[in-house]
């Protein structure tokens, strides 16, 4: 069985917002934060230096979903408070747009399973090879992947691209040249100036504990493991599925278990659930393992659409036909 429909009861029940568990989402991220920076404060070493790196990439990720969360008004049950704590506390810090992510996000939703869906270009290709992956994550881990999507992103506060998260950049179309002055006023409109008070607020805070080079430590895990961790996410969600082509979301997303370290770095606030997101895009993330519990009961699941972890899934994608 392919086609489940909700009991409008359970589901009005699934799709309530939760202030105190959005406030609870959004102070782990950033308790994760200050943990990985004071592991590095108090044992100053190249391990600690490692290992804080990849646990701020995993509250970068954490963010990111909680932005995510807040572009589908799932994160708080205010709106004003919903997007005020979507862009200036989880989309600002890591340079991106809660406005410019919930249109791209809403299209992808609106197309997923068609040919017309934006995040399609991510996941077609797979799977690949094994040496095809290998070189996808050697550039993440030298930091090429996180330096053009951080160029990325500028460029699209300044106004020059389009929002797309999607690695394709395609010029804003003007009727008049534009000056410096102008993409100047789209990256102050766009918050950009906002973005980069962060990583001044940041360092500041650092630089004032006599430890601002650990600062070095937040831009290498924007640039090094966080776009790897989004990588992985991605193939995890949408590749190698029942039918990518399908606007089923039973058919079209991934349902995965996953481990501490999983949910952790790669997985935060029950992301593996993505099938279940899809199913009911308006359920806040910590109800996703309930909706998740509903549908296995009801044996609607496609076994190809299940996977153990974030190791099985990186098999199937390196499965050449």
């Amino acid at each position: 069985m392919t086609s489940f429909k909700l009991d409008p009861k359970i589901r009005a029940k699934l799709t309530q917002k939760s202030n105190v568990m959005g406030s609870l989402a959004l102070a782990k991220d950033w308790s994760l934060i200050v943990f990985a920076f004071g592991l590095s404060f108090l044992w100053p070493n190249p391990l600690s230096f490692v290992v804080s790196m990849i646990l701020l990439a995993g509250a970068q990720v954490g963010l990111s979903i909680l932005m995510h969360d807040a572009s589908h008004r799932a994160l708080f049950s205010k709106e004003k408070t919903n997007d005020f704590v979507g862009e200036y506390l989880c989309a600002l810090p890591t340079f991106n747009s809660l406005a410019g992510y919930r249109a791209y996000h809403m299209t992808h939703h609106r197309l997923a399973g068609t040919k017309d869906d934006p995040d399609l270009h991510m996941t077609q290709q797979y799977p690949v090879s094994k040496a095809s992956l290998r070189r996808k994550i050697v550039r993440d881990l030298s930091g090429l992947t996180g330096i053009k999507s951080l160029i990325g992103l500028l460029g699209m506060k300044c106004g020059y691209w389009k929002y797309a998260l999607n690695g394709l950049t395609e010029r804003v179309s003007y009727q008049k040249p534009q000056t410096w002055r102008n993409y100047a006023k789209y990256f102050y409109f766009n918050h950009g100036f906002i973005s980069i008070a962060w990583q001044i607020i940041i360092w500041a805070v650092l630089y004032s504990l006599g430890n601002g080079w650990l600062f070095l430590l937040w831009v290498g895990a924007y640039l090094i493991p966080f776009p790897l961790f989004l990588r992985v996410r991605q193939i995890a969600d949408h590749a190698v599925v029942e039918d990518m082509l399908s606007t089923n979301p039973l058919l079209h997303a991934r349902s995965s278990k996953a481990n501490w370290l999983e949910k952790l770095l790669i997985a935060p606030h029950h992301e593996h659930y993505h099938l279940e997101h899809h199913f009911l895009a308006t359920a806040p993330s910590w109800n996703l393992p309930k909706l998740h519990a509903i549908l296995v009961k009801e044996g609607v699941i496609p076994p190809t659409n299940q996977a153990s972890g974030i190791i099985d899934v990186l098999k199937r994608a390196t499965q050449m036909p």
